[in-house]
């Protein structure tokens, strides 16, 4: 008979709880999601101008990423459920720490380019939110949501000092070296940091044990009879419909606002807003969702990014430009923070990574096709007014479909992880 893990002392379990927080904020901020895609936006000027790429031509580098990234989700989500965060998520920063690194060595063509990010995609994509998502949730019950929002407010400071960080580089030492800082950022800050205080939690631990069965630790249901659930649809529509416009027009917001006559760092101090407003927005959306219907906080978060939207459409620069910016961030900083707590709330945590993975497939659908749709319609049209208005559009659909969502499930809880 397999043992049990050791109990943590009651005194120290807040500690060891929050402490696992902290690790995953500093991880969170250097993800893909931030450094290889997130930091795109700021590398298309210069990789234009030395290269003679089209804005279309690089775009392509985000949508190979996500599609990478979305084929192996699914499986990594079961790599995740049955051997835990730690093994997969180590060994993933650092391959992404490296690639990042290789772009500034290896690049010369554009399938150079191209190749890497099919890397980071494949080979980091441990590295990602999936493996912090399931251990924060594991540590918490009762706070989850404010858990989540504030380990996903990390994500929120990689938006944040990725741009100003890396356009300050850019213009003073090349683009090169902003990639080198991008992986020793990671490499000298981050993975440390992971590998001292990120621990999973006792029931955590005892459900990817091979002799323990997760059904005996955590609560939740299994894939397939998730799949069978309409809400696991809606949910699917929602946040592939809401990542097409917000993480199409992330990629593009710097070079459209300096296309309007803003210099390249007062665009990227506006592109900077976006993670300041992400970090706030989620502890705030973590916050409300524990005690307000997830739905309802979704529902008002998202019709302001429409908002944000609508205002970039019409021409914003200059004040209206970060407005615009500051509404959109916070669809962006609710987005992951609901996908993760409703994935745990409808569906439990018994295989959390296998489902989360699966709808986490929706928002990368959405995250590789909307750089690649504003590309497109900037190549053919000079300007991106109407692919602003279609994102627009989108992000009504998704509130909508937000508003019909159904109560949540009920699981019991293992009695390990209720704060």
């Amino acid at each position: 008979m397999a043992s049990r893990p050791s109990p943590i002392s009651p005194n120290k379990a807040p500690l060891r709880r929050w402490a696992v927080v902290g690790a995953a904020i500093a991880g969170m901020s250097t993800g893909p999601g931030q450094f290889a895609f997130g930091s795109l936006s700021l590398f298309i000027i210069p990789l234009g101008k030395e290269f003679g790429w089209d804005r279309a031509e690089i775009s392509v580098a985000s949508t190979i990423f996500t599609v990478t990234l979305m084929l192996s989700l699914p499986f990594l989500g079961r790599l995740v459920d049955r051997y835990g965060s730690r093994r997969i998520l180590l060994p993933s920063m650092l391959i992404v720490a490296l690639l990042l690194a290789s772009n500034a060595y290896f690049v010369e063509e554009l399938w150079h380019f191209w190749l890497v990010f099919a890397l980071i995609g494949c080979l980091g994509a441990g590295a990602n939110s999936l493996p912090y998502m399931r251990t924060v949730s594991a540590w918490f019950d009762r706070r989850r949501g404010l858990a989540l929002g504030i380990t996903l407010a990390g994500a929120g400071l990689g938006y944040s000092y990725v741009p100003p960080a890396v356009q300050a580089v850019i213009a003073s030492h090349g683009w090169r070296a902003a990639y080198y800082l991008l992986a020793a950022i990671i490499l000298f800050i981050a993975l440390p940091l992971i590998a001292l205080f990120f621990r999973e939690s006792p029931g955590e631990r005892a459900s990817s044990a091979p002799s323990v069965s997760s059904e005996a630790t955590l609560p939740g249901m299994e894939r397939p009879a998730a799949l069978r659930m309409p809400v696991f649809w809606q949910l699917f529509a929602v946040f592939g419909l809401l990542s097409c416009a917000l993480y199409g027009l992330m990629l593009h917001s710097v070079p459209m606002l300096i296309d309007r006559g803003m210099s390249a760092t007062a665009a990227a101090l506006a592109a900077s807003t976006i993670g300041v407003t992400i970090m706030i927005s989620r502890v705030i959306v973590g916050y409300l969702i524990d005690r307000i219907f997830a739905p309802v906080v979704a529902a008002i978060a998202f019709g302001l990014s429409a908002v944000g939207l609508i205002v970039l459409a019409v021409g914003a620069v200059d004040v209206a430009a970060f407005i615009a910016m500051i509404l959109i961030g916070f669809s962006i900083g609710a987005e992951i923070d609901l996908l993760t707590f409703l994935t745990t709330r409808y569906f439990g945590l018994r295989h959390f990574g296998a489902i989360y993975g699966l709808l986490f497939v929706s928002f990368l659908i959405g995250t590789s096709s909307g750089p690649l749709l504003f590309g497109w319609a900037y190549e053919r049209a000079g300007s991106y007014t109407l692919v602003l208005w279609v994102a627009a559009a989108l992000v009504l659909a998704a509130t909508l479909i937000t508003r019909t969502l159904p109560q949540y499930a009920r699981f019991e809880s293992s009695g390990e992880n209720h704060a």
